[in-house]
């Protein structure tokens, strides 16, 4: 029978530079052991896991899925899954005595940034564990004397990973539904520019837009929104997070063209552009001629949002 103590042998704990990481930064890792009594450490592990969570809506959505990585509603690794590096082997350890252990990583080049929507989430965490082996089995490498190996001691930490900004993490991919930055109807034509197409949550985007109307018309409201849409396997959300009315109600005389400049707050937390293997997040400025109970017209532009400390 193998052996289980209600408590931990030792105090763990880790300690990481506090600069900004992103995608193949290297973390400079610390980890501190306390031991409460005596015992040899048989191994000493540091792990750095991504997870990601893959929602569906119902389980007939998930059979399909049940083979992949990250189940429904689930806490799953993706990817590389997870970075093992060994800080100690076979170490003795010494009540009362504080060991420390330098312990050097690197995320991988193509690692997704944290992520926390009402669907999209990815996250990272930092675990770090002491491994004991049982006294009454022979030393020996085999399955059993793994499996009598006792965890003395275990802490975990969540990392935050910002994108850059000069990485295009759609990989070249449009966005689903993307409208031109020009845009034609029978009555207006809708120009949408954008002072960048780049910007740090809890920056500012800054634009124009143009409407030429062919002929006089009126509407409800002329507005520019900053949409976020996310989605996480088969659950996705479209949000508006900000919203500016440029005009109410929206009047043009014929041949006529009016230029509007515009600003829209992006949120602070943290929802970077992304497309991971269950995960997307996509951002777009989007101007709005809204006629009531007829269909409205509107033009848009993506826009690349990066994450920053």
């Amino acid at each position: 029978m193998l052996r289980q103590s209600a408590s931990p042998t030792a105090d763990i704990s880790v300690a990481i530079d506090s600069r900004p990481l992103h995608a193949g930064d290297t973390l400079e890792v610390e980890v501190q052991v306390t031991p409460h009594v005596s015992f040899q450490a048989a191994l000493g592990i540091l792990r750095l896991s991504q997870i990601e969570l893959m929602r569906v809506d119902s389980a007939r959505d998930a059979v399909p899925q049940m083979m992949l990585p990250g189940r429904r509603g689930s806490r799953g690794s993706v990817g590389p899954g997870h970075i093992d590096e060994v800080f100690a082997d076979d170490v003795p350890m010494q009540e009362g005595v504080t060991q420390s252990f330098p312990v050097r990583m690197r995320l991988p080049d193509a690692a997704p940034p944290t992520v926390k929507g009402k669907f999209a989430r990815i996250s990272w965490e930092l675990s770090a564990t002491i491994l004991t082996r049982a006294d009454w089995l022979p030393t020996s490498d085999g399955w059993l004397a793994n499996l009598a190996r006792g965890r003395a001691a275990h802490c975990q930490q969540e990392l935050v990973v910002f994108s850059r900004s000069d990485v295009d993490p759609m990989d070249g991919l449009p966005l689903i539904d993307e409208l031109p930055a020009s845009r034609s109807y029978r009555s207006v034509t809708m120009d949408l520019s954008l002072d960048s197409a780049q910007v740090a949550n809890g920056g500012i985007v800054t634009g124009n837009l143009s409407v030429r109307a062919r002929s006089a018309f009126k509407a409800r409201e002329l507005r520019v929104e900053l949409t976020r849409w996310e989605r996480s396997g088969s659950k996705q959300a479209r949000v508006i997070e900000r919203s500016e009315v440029l005009q109410r109600p929206a009047v043009l005389a014929a041949d006529e063209e009016t230029h509007w400049a515009f600003r829209l707050a992006v949120p602070d937390p943290l929802m970077p552009s992304v497309l991971a293997n269950h995960t997307f997040v996509g951002w777009q400025v989007r101007a709005v001629i809204d006629r009531k109970l007829r269909p409205n017209q509107s033009v848009s532009q993506l826009l690349h949002v990066f994450t920053s400390p």
